[in-house]
């Protein structure tokens, strides 16, 4: 391991270039990697998920398994989560032994089927959120020793101080974010790896504590427990990948206002990089507000789509904000007939349900 002082402050100078350029943090991690003997490093939240990881490369096919697989459910290292907390420092050494590791399934299918075993965990602290920046050495490399984990600690301070610059950057790119909504008057709100709400613009205020709240830091649809839980699925479905396609959750979410048209809530992932991942942010969500867009012309609609009468009649009526049953006796057909023209609509538009139905009529020129 070679973890001198001039390491040291090479370390640090790339992950704070890393810390405002994105792209600068393969280098980083790599340094940190080379210099500390292992095969591979990457951060994970203590608390909560993220949808992905910032890593090395070489810990790309690990990180993968780690979530698809479910083996983040069954981390055995959490059991010295406390110790990590109180010392900084956390390795096999502490939780386990090599007699024990043989035969745990966590180190014996999930990191041996990887050529992993060992590591060497950091405490990053970030403002309230806690992170370890995970060092992995395969079985052939072996435990960080007793001096070796003294040395890997002088790596704390510089990936305390990297991170905290990180979360700043981010929270400025953040408040520019804001600001562009502002100026363009859409009703949005910026959203943690939680589906926490972290920002709310003005234009989206006038819609809580009416159709919409945030109560426990969540947006919620008060009285409403059905659309509460399509929204939070939809939320975690824009933050989190490996949802299929055609997965109902990413359909933009109907919330019903009686008398008015509805509200859809859509939310999409901001990407992220690197040390990106300390600034919070993690979807946009935004608001659109049916009753101010006026019906599509049926012209339009017949043209583009192939609709016919009965069906943009239909299409209009969904748009006034009336659910299926209500649309069909507005239009006088039975609810088996409704759901026929319903689904060759959606085969017509190529939507998938109400929502994205909706949220294509509203684009379109009104009459």
């Amino acid at each position: 391991m070679h973890l001198d002082d001039d390491s040291l402050r090479g370390i640090e100078e790339t992950l704070i270039s890393a810390a405002i350029r994105p792209e600068a943090w393969p280098e980083a991690v790599s340094r940190i990697v080379a210099a500390t003997g292992s095969r591979g490093a990457g951060a994970l939240p203590i608390q909560g998920r993220v949808p992905g990881i910032p890593s090395s490369d070489s810990m790309e096919a690990l990180t993968a398994a780690y979530f698809s697989t479910g083996w983040f459910e069954h981390d055995y290292r959490a059991h010295g989560i406390p110790k990590l907390i109180r010392t900084g420092l956390l390795v096999d050494q502490d939780i386990t032994t090599p007699e024990a590791m043989r035969t745990n399934p966590f180190y014996s299918e999930f990191l041996g089927s990887h050529g992993f075993q060992w590591f060497a965990g950091l405490l990053v602290t970030v403002g309230d959120d806690v992170w370890c920046l995970t060092l992995q050495r395969t079985i052939e490399q072996g435990p960080f020793t007793p001096d070796e984990q003294r040395a890997v600690r002088r790596l704390i301070a510089p990936l305390g101080r990297a991170a905290t610059l990180a979360r700043d950057v981010g929270m400025t790119r953040l408040d520019g974010i804001v600001d562009t909504i502002e100026s363009l008057r859409v009703p949005a709100l910026l959203l943690d790896r939680t589906g926490r709400v972290l920002r709310t613009g003005s234009a989206a205020e006038r819609f809580l504590g009416g159709p919409l709240d945030v109560r426990r830091g969540a947006l919620v649809v008060p009285g409403d427990l059905r659309a509460s839980a399509a929204l939070q699925a939809h939320v975690a479905a824009a933050i989190w990948s490996g949802l299929q396609p055609d997965s109902p959750a990413l359909a933009p979410v109907i919330v019903e206002r009686p008398g008015r048209r509805p509200l859809l809530l859509r939310a999409q992932p901001l990407h992220k990089a690197g040390l990106q991942y300390f600034d919070g942010a993690r979807a946009l969500l935004r608001i659109i507000d049916l009753e101010e867009t006026k019906l599509p012309d049926e012209g339009i609609l017949k043209r583009l789509y192939g609709l016919t009468p009965r069906e943009i009649a239909l299409c209009e009526a969904l748009l006034s904000g009336r659910g299926v049953a209500e649309c069909a006796a507005a239009l006088r057909i039975s609810m088996p007939t409704a759901r026929s023209h319903l689904k060759a609509i959606f085969a017509k538009t190529g939507t998938a349900g109400q929502g994205e139905l909706l949220l294509l009529l509203g684009r379109h020129e009104p009459r």
